[in-house]
């Protein structure tokens, strides 16, 4: 069980989380300024951190956001603040802003960081009834931001497209949207990678996307099971005549999908290759796959 009052790490220190506050002048909070990763623990195992860790560190060189914090300061805070709020099964979310410039200037180069993260109970995007049926997939109207315009690997804290795009989906009826890129390709989910299965072969989006771990490791979990997997151009056609198809994140693993804009899924829901991986995955990560103790 959770504690009463979460426990936040902020700038090295553990606060009750009515005490850890954020200055209205972060420039996290003016511009968006900054990056974020998420660990998952379960059973008291943090899975694939030192994967999400080098995320967050080419995230932080890429930005030029320099905290000073070694690899083992990322490794104690993540496990510290999930022990701080006595958590074994959480997700552990890490923010980290450019932060606060010093009086009389503006240069950004010169802002000391800001060093966020809490703790909450492992949860999963969907819930027992999407897991159980699959959810229905909307094909947003907005494009995915373009790699010369702000490259889809950087995990940063400017959301807002990614907002927008869920609060449409949801406002006309849908669970999820996936967005496409200028050339109508489709590329990714607000919060998850997406796959398709077609006639046994397992499908991926390669370009426009997050580097997800958890697709990653469904990609190492495709090839275990013998299952060929095809990364490259997914169009919507290919969503509407997919035997399967399903999302992928760090909260929940696989999610089925049992519509796309309007079109059934043709085969089951949730299909064979999409059980077996989801059956695999949860089967290895029990049994302390890729898992680092608290």
């Amino acid at each position: 069980m959770p504690i009463a009052v979460p426990i936040i790490h902020l700038n090295g220190a553990y606060l009750p989380e009515p005490e850890a506050r954020l200055s209205p002048f972060d420039l996290g909070l003016q511009f968006g300024d900054g990056v974020y990763e998420v660990v998952s623990a379960w059973k008291g195992l943090l899975f694939q951190l030192e994967a999400h860790l080098d995320r967050l560190e080419d995230g932080l060189h890429a930005t030029r956001i320099e905290t000073g914090l070694s690899r083992q300061d990322w490794r104690s805070i993540v496990a510290g603040t999930a022990r701080a709020n006595e958590l074994t099964d959480a997700s552990v979310k890490i923010i980290v802003t450019r932060g606060l410039l010093p009086a009389g200037t503006t240069d950004p180069r010169a802002a000391r960081p800001t060093v966020i993260a809490f703790a909450t109970p492992y949860g999963h995007i969907g819930t027992p009834e999407q897991r159980a049926h699959g959810i229905r997939l909307m094909i947003g109207h907005q494009r995915g931001m373009a790699p010369d315009t702000l490259d889809p690997r950087y995990k940063h804290i400017s959301r807002l497209q990614y907002q927008l795009a869920r609060i449409e989906a949801l406002a006309a009826g849908y669970d999820d949207v996936v967005w496409l890129s200028a050339q109508g390709l489709v590329e990714e989910a607000p919060r998850s990678n997406v796959f398709l299965v077609k006639k046994g072969r397992l499908r991926t989006p390669a370009a426009g996307v997050l580097h997800g771990i958890t697709h990653r490791t469904f990609c190492e979990l495709a090839a275990e099971l013998d299952v060929p997997l095809d990364v490259g151009d997914v169009t919507p056609y290919d969503l509407f005549t997919a035997d399967e198809v399903f999302t992928c994140s760090t909260s929940g693993a696989a999610l089925p999908v049992r519509e796309t804009a309007g079109r059934p899924v043709l085969g089951a829901v949730p299909g064979p290759v999409t059980s077996a991986l989801n059956q695999l995955y949860w089967t290895k990560r029990e049994a302390g796959w890729h898992g680092t103790p608290l």
